[in-house]
């Protein structure tokens, strides 16, 4: 514990007070800024407080460092005085004194508009992390974005602190804190904002809306997209009561906005009778997929309340290519409306020449790449190249600029990293380094140190080597600083977890590390996540997320099919069948209206993530975060 609450400090300590000058023959790399919209201006540190910091943290003397910072608290004039105050505070929280919290509620009292006062709400938030208090992360972190001295660096650290413990909380606490964050100066920005409100809006019963609409909580710019978000959720559900209560809240609330003439439109539609098509392998090798994205399927319409008018067409293609063809041409003799399938690359492969115009495809094939060879072709998946791609946005928007890329060299790592790669480049990110382990083996430090020297910066090692033969200790080692930002690593479980422990032994630690779902091989642990306390990976929550509509359909599934857990594909066939039935069925869309329905740019919420298809047809996944805490994988902010 005090040691991650050391290296919380340090970050923090880096962040607002500047780093320490590197000696002659170390240089680290500049700090890199978050793409989030400019805040306050990181405050000011004297050089005696700084001093004071380092003798604490470098040389281990923090009884003597409080005793300064007391003494200058106590005797020197402002802000100096002030300043020592919180940074006493801030000593006592990391050295877990029992008085440090008393200490910090004093000081937000004396100090409330003070400009360290956001970075107190972080270190008091780090503090009740590590004492395992979500409820008290989430009052610090909200406090710390609400303030109005919010910096760039806290409002990274609390929104990510934040969101972690409110995925780990009971659905009230979180919806609230997801709402407040919501309106942070940092997140105003509508694509931002948007993005917490769906969080809220997936964790928030109809109950519990109006709960916080009878207290007065959903007002303004966000109360207004919350109802929407709400509807939203619910009308692809078929939940068109809880739709008719949301428009009438918005008429009422939010009068002749157009959020409530859009939720108004969807409580006046009727049901219309359509033909949805199904392309699945229900014969041969392939068939016990089919099966399991059929029941998904039958499931979602069975969840509607209005489904009787909604006729499955189902075809088998018996996992060959040849016999897809036919049987999508069997499907659209039949007049379907939309199609569900095909679930294999290769029939959705052959199928794009032949499709025919007005009648989209929804495919759950995994090559990306299909999608742009048709206007009428979209996949959705959830694919490891898709979590690839997500996990690339990710490291971008956490500030990592310069990438190392590691897979193993299979089929499928290679695609994964390729996917990485291809899309950190297009957001201006730079791949320095790519390259493949073995498959076979345990010990890869010759391959890590390989790495090391082909990223080094040539022209600092050319500088280093000058300064070196002119320092007076000859024997000194150049120790060259870390030439990159992060590592994706395109890897099992089982070789992370090997991995992590060994960039460590090569001198590579204060880097991030980013993955996807192909680390949940059972083996990530092995090592009791020693080395992971900067990794991040994705995966999908289903069928182990929280939500009430998750928990709503694990109730049904266990009805039917017992205690086993439904696949992910059941979950992707679930979401695809209630996103045609929505568009179709419930907004009566078809031909080229329905293909400008599948590319809005709200998307669609679901079980398996929310997802919205971009130009091309690919549908784009948020998939959910994932990190190592004290041995335990744990959702990540």
């Amino acid at each position: 514990m005090a040691a991650m609450a050391m290296l919380c400090f340090v970050l923090l300590l880096v962040a607002g007070c500047g780093t320490k000058k590197p000696q002659a023959i170390t240089r680290g790399k500049p700090p890199v800024v978050p793409p989030i919209a400019q805040l306050a201006s990181a405050p000011k540190t004297s050089a005696s407080i700084q001093g004071l910091m380092s003798l604490a943290l470098e040389e281990g003397n923090v009884e003597g460092a409080l005793a300064s910072l007391e003494r200058l608290a106590n005797e020197a004039q402002p802000p100096l005085n002030e300043e020592a105050r919180f940074r006493r505070v801030q000593l006592l929280l990391l050295i877990n004194d029992e008085q440090a919290m008393t200490e910090a509620e004093k000081l937000l009292a004396t100090y409330p508009e003070h400009a360290l006062v956001p970075y107190l709400h972080m270190w008091m938030a780090q503090w009740a992390e590590g004492h395992q208090d979500d409820t008290l992360v989430l009052a610090h972190t909200a406090a710390a974005l609400s303030h109005p001295r919010l910096t760039l660096e806290i409002a990274n650290r609390a929104a990510g602190l934040g969101a972690a413990a409110a995925r780990r909380s009971p659905d009230w606490e979180a919806v609230q804190w997801f709402l407040n964050i919501a309106r942070s100066a940092a997140f105003s920005a509508r694509g931002r904002r948007d993005g917490w409100l769906r969080e809220a809006a997936n964790r928030a019963s109809m109950s519990m809306v109006g709960r916080l609409r009878d207290e007065g909580r959903l007002h303004g710019k966000v109360g207004k997209a919350f109802y929407l978000h709400v509807a939203r959720a619910h009308l692809i559900t078929g939940d068109m009561a809880a739709v008719q209560t949301l428009s009438t809240w918005l008429e009422l609330d939010f009068p002749h906005t157009d959020e409530a003439f859009q939720v108004s439109t969807w409580v006046a539609g009727i049901t219309h009778p359509v033909n949805i098509g199904v392309l699945l392998p229900l014969t041969g090798e392939y068939a016990r997929f089919g099966r399991q994205a059929l029941r998904g399927m039958r499931l979602a319409l069975d969840s509607l309340q209005d489904s009787g008018q909604i006729t499955l067409h189902i075809a088998d293609t018996e996992g060959d290519a040849n016999q897809c063809v036919s049987a999508y041409q069997q499907l659209a003799n039949e007049g379907v409306n939309i199609i569900l399938g095909p679930l294999l690359s290769d029939c959705a492969a052959v199928l794009t020449p032949y499709l025919q115009d007005r009648v989209p495809v929804l495919s759950l094939s995994s090559r990306l790449g299909l999608a742009s060879q048709s206007p009428m072709l979209f996949v959705h998946t959830l694919a490891l190249a898709m979590q690839a791609r997500f996990m690339a946005a990710r490291a971008w928007q956490q500030g990592e600029h310069r990438m190392v890329v590691i897979g193993t060299g299979s089929l499928s790592s290679e695609q994964e990293a390729d996917a990485f790669a291809r899309m950190f480049e297009e957001l201006g990110g730079e791949v320095v380094d790519r390259f493949d382990l073995p498959r076979k083996g345990i010990d890869f430090r010759p391959d890590l140190r390989a790495m090391r020297m082909r990223t080094d910066d040539e022209s600092l090692l050319a500088e280093l080597d000058e300064e070196l033969a002119l320092s007076i200790e000859p024997n000194q080692e150049i120790r060259m600083p870390v030439n990159f930002d992060a590592v994706y690593l395109a890897l099992p479980g089982k070789q992370v977890a090997l991995l992590a422990g060994q960039l460590a032994y090569v001198d590579v630690n204060e880097v991030r590390l980013y993955g996807s779902g192909r680390w949940q091989d059972g083996n990530l642990l092995s090592d009791k996540g020693r080395y992971l306390g900067r990794a991040q990976f994705s995966d999908v929550a289903f069928p182990n997320g929280t939500s009430p509509d998750l928990r709503r359909f694990m109730l049904v599934w266990r009805d039917i099919w017992g205690v086993g857990k439904p696949g992910k594909l059941v979950g992707l066939a679930y979401d695809s069948t209630l996103i045609a039935a929505l568009l179709t069925s419930r907004l009566g869309l078809s031909g080229h209206s329905l293909l400008t329905g599948l590319h809005d740019i709200s998307g669609f919420p679901g079980l398996t993530g929310h997802v919205r298809f971009d130009k091309d047809g690919v549908g784009y996944k948020d998939f959910e975060l994932f990190r190592v805490r004290r041995g335990h994988i744990v959702p990540a902010g």
